[in-house]
């Protein structure tokens, strides 16, 4: 008996097509059904619609996405109104490193985020992405509020704290678009080789000075998010090392303390 309304079509997307003629497939007994209606649902009707229709994915979005693309844009316009220009070459080499650590941030939260699922192409896992990061972290939230009393969400959302910035980066990208639209630097680039600004000197360091924050800033973020994962999954390594001792059975047991144990062991678990 269907428990979930709304919902057929999963069967058929499965494409079954024996026409069983020796009563191979014989339907479940009384007991077997009764068993499977006293079972808790397994599926919603929206996971079942979505399934049936081949609807699956779409379902996160990059919350930094705007605003990282907005500081790549706009440093890649601005290097292309300073390369090759004497006297903004600093800036140009300022504003392609800012382009790059925005494009970086932009794929580092499109993993955290789930945009972009975890493919198997680390391997070596330094990186955290949404599924794996918040799994650990569930793991880390129980294991930190016994043993430290932690009643908050940071042990869970410390590998996304890049996803929490978009208010100060918004900011820092329309202050950026401000200060270039302010020194109107493409009309004070000459038109004659060799290229050269009359930007004061003072404009040009104020204005590499506050890309180069831009650029600390979300980088710091990021390399945080990683670090904080990888001392995470380090930790649940640790913690996996040492819990398996506490399910030994009687012959691991006597095993242990009898042959294999380290005194350290043995005193750990006697």
């Amino acid at each position: 008996m269907a428990t979930v309304n709304n919902a057929s079509g999963i069967y058929a997307s499965l494409g079954y097509n024996f026409d069983d003629p020796n009563g191979a497939i014989t339907t479940l007994s009384a007991d077997t059904q009764a068993h499977l209606n006293t079972m808790p649902a397994f599926i919603t009707t929206w996971q079942a619609q979505d399934i049936a229709n081949n609807d699956i994915g779409g379902y996160y979005q990059n919350p930094m996405q705007t605003s990282a693309m907005l500081v790549k844009t706009t440093a890649d316009s601005l290097f292309t109104l300073a390369n090759g220009v004497i006297n903004l070459a600093n800036v140009a080499t300022t504003a392609k490193a800012l382009s790059n650590t925005a494009n970086s941030f932009l794929q580092h939260t499109n993993r955290i985020s789930g945009v972009t699922p975890f493919s198997g192409l680390h391997s070596n896992n330094t990186e955290p992405h949404l599924d794996m990061a918040m799994s650990a972290g569930k793991t880390a939230l129980y294991i930190t509020n016994q043993t430290d009393g932690i009643i908050d969400t940071s042990p869970i959302l410390g590998s996304f704290t890049s996803l929490f910035i978009k208010p100060q980066l918004e900011a820092n990208a329309e202050t950026l678009i401000q200060i270039i639209s302010d020194l109107n630097i493409a009309n004070t680039i000459s038109n004659t080789q060799p290229y050269t600004s009359n930007l004061a000197g003072a404009s040009i360091q104020n204005l590499n000075s506050f890309m180069t924050g831009i650029n600390v800033f979300i980088t710091f973020r990021q390399t945080s998010d990683v670090s904080y994962y990888q001392n995470l999954t380090a930790f649940i390594e640790k913690y996996n090392q040492t819990k398996r001792f506490n399910s030994m059975g009687q012959s691991e047991n006597y095993l242990v303390m009898n042959y294999i144990g380290t005194d350290k062991l043995k005193a750990r678990i006697s």
